[in-house]
């Protein structure tokens, strides 16, 4: 098997769509595409939280399952990346998110009785992620260090369940690594991401972020690939809360309350699997599954699906195919 065909840029837009009611990992790649080469793709993602992550007052640390309603959260997205040279690779994503919170049958949970948690859909983009690649190390083994930024589209809401993210500001610095395996299962390849995330402090509440993805992949056909995906994150500080409510009272001009899907010491793991299939040289297709397994903290994502597709071009390519210059209109290059 052969570098260039596990070389994709869909599942750094994937990835972030999942992300979007969550503090997922970043999303890399240990195999970059060639110089000249654009990758746009397009994704869908569609994700379930039944539950939520609280502690007990006695012991705010106790992981805890409680129904505080379902949210219902639905993600479009569009990616671009670029292979500046062959070890140089830039990536960009926007993710637009329409979610909408349903409550347990019947009732709503103060205080999250604004707006945009009547039980209809509201949306809005999220955040810009911006990220940067150089391969260190090429060739059946690969390893790919990058950095990355997070900057929210504009100022929405994050205090909701329905809320679309965070509304911070994030840096992070990661490495990605590779390695074909044909030497122990011919056709199979294997991909590890951490990424360290340093998140905006919020009422000088220091949350920074780790971040990891385990990718084992295998290819059934030349152009049908399956891949089984283990993924977390763990939050460096913020605050613990047994319930929102353990901000302390009054509970409707306490700042940390207002702020404790911000600043929460959140931590998930979460597992599933995917398949790609190459449609054709330049077009690929692809559809993931994840389920959160382990959280501390936060929303418990029972579903999350994402579908999208890939299109690779050469963009200098296309430009001489429609506007040839007059050398290559007339032999010699003479009118």
């Amino acid at each position: 098997m052969d570098q260039p065909r596990i070389r994709r840029a869909l599942p750094g837009l994937l990835l972030p769509l999942f992300a979007a009611c969550c503090a997922a990992p970043a999303a890399a790649q240990a195999w970059l595409p060639p110089q000249g080469e654009l990758s746009l793709s397009f994704g869908y993602g569609n994700n379930f939280v039944n539950r939520h992550y609280l502690g007990t007052p006695a012991n705010p640390g106790d992981n805890v399952e409680n129904d505080f309603g379902h949210i219902r959260t639905q993600n479009f997205g569009m990616a671009l990346q670029y292979g500046i040279t062959d070890r140089l690779a830039a990536s960009v994503a926007l993710p637009f998110v329409y979610s909408k919170y349903y409550g347990t049958p019947g009732q709503n949970f103060f205080p999250h009785t604004i707006p945009n948690d009547d039980g209809n859909y509201h949306g809005t983009f999220q955040d810009y992620r911006i990220n940067l690649q150089y391969q260190a190390v090429r060739g059946p083994v690969a390893l790919t260090p990058f950095v990355s930024v997070i900057i929210p589209s504009h100022s929405y809401t994050y205090f909701a369940h329905t809320a679309v993210g965070r509304d911070l500001y994030e840096g992070q610095l990661g490495a990605s690594f590779g390695a074909l395996l044909d030497r122990v299962v011919p056709g199979s390849y294997v991909e590890l991401t951490y990424s360290y995330a340093f998140v905006e402090k919020v009422l000088g509440i220091h949350h920074d972020r780790s971040n990891g993805i385990l990718e084992l992949g295998y290819f059934l056909t030349p152009s049908l690939s399956v891949r089984a995906i283990g993924s977390g994150y763990y939050t460096h500080g913020g605050l613990v809360f047994d319930t929102p409510l353990a901000a302390g009272p009054p509970v409707e001009s306490n700042p940390l309350f207002f702020h404790h899907d911000q600043i929460g010491h959140d931590s998930g793991i979460f597992g599933g699997g995917g398949l790609s299939y190459q449609l054709t040289g330049s077009m690929e297709v692809s559809a993931s599954y994840l389920t959160q397994v382990l959280g501390h903290g936060g929303h418990k994502i029972k579903d999350s699906w994402g579908f999208g597709i890939t299109y690779s071009f050469s963009p200098t390519q296309v430009v001489r195919r429609y506007f040839p210059s007059k050398s290559a209109k007339t032999p010699g290059g003479t009118p």
